[in-house]
């Protein structure tokens, strides 16, 4: 597995040391990098690594991503949107002040 790992975007980890990451211990952190930032290529690779009900339940579980990443993986992995974190945060922010009229 950790072959695999290898074969995804580099580039998706640029904050990290990539030899440092460990399929089993950064599952849910590799599976967030690849769900936001990934291609179709990473996304394949990834389900070649873990299984889909992982994905899954990692999706669910993304802090920060933009309403159209999640609304997406709501729809390909039919879950519903409100089952993701990040939407419950996103619709418990008070808007900005600037935003007001």
């Amino acid at each position: 597995m950790q072959k695999k790992l290898k074969q995804l975007n580099k580039t998706l980890f640029w904050d990290v040391d990539f030899t440092d990451l460990d399929n089993r211990k950064n599952a849910n952190f590799i599976i967030e990098r690849v769900l936001s930032l990934g291609d179709k290529s990473d996304y394949q690779i990834l389900r070649e690594i873990y299984s889909l009900e992982k994905i899954k339940k990692a999706a669910t579980k993304i802090n920060c991503s933009d309403k159209k990443t999640i609304n997406f993986w709501s729809l390909i992995f039919d879950i519903p949107i409100k089952s993701f974190v990040c939407i419950k945060k996103l619709s418990t922010q008070r808007p900005n002040a600037f935003l007001r009229r």
